[in-house]
């Protein structure tokens, strides 16, 4: 469901993937980096990381599923403390 079509002005997130997928769709269908640093996440929270690697910010990643931007931050901080990592950044690092 990765579509490989771009347009100009269109979100990153609208690029990659369907708009009209749920994220329980997307934890399914997207592939994690690697099962055994996602040990823990939630499916919600493995969605959110996904989108994360590809550098959306908590914005972008509340529009693209439908949620809160403060659903999303306590998700990613959810993230960083299940995972051990102290900043956004390093976080990324690690899933890459």
């Amino acid at each position: 469901m990765i579509s490989t079509h771009t347009e100009p002005n269109r979100p990153k997130w609208e690029e990659q993937i369907s708009p009209t997928m749920s994220w329980q769709e997307l934890a399914a269908d997207l592939s994690a980096p690697s099962s055994h640093q996602l040990v823990g996440l939630t499916p919600a929270e493995q969605v959110v990381v996904t989108y994360l690697r590809q550098g959306l910010s908590n914005k972008e990643i509340a529009t693209a599923l439908g949620k809160a931007e403060a659903t999303v931050k306590n998700q990613v901080s959810s993230c960083l403390a299940k995972l051990g990592v102290s900043t956004r950044m390093r976080l990324i690092a690690l899933l890459r």
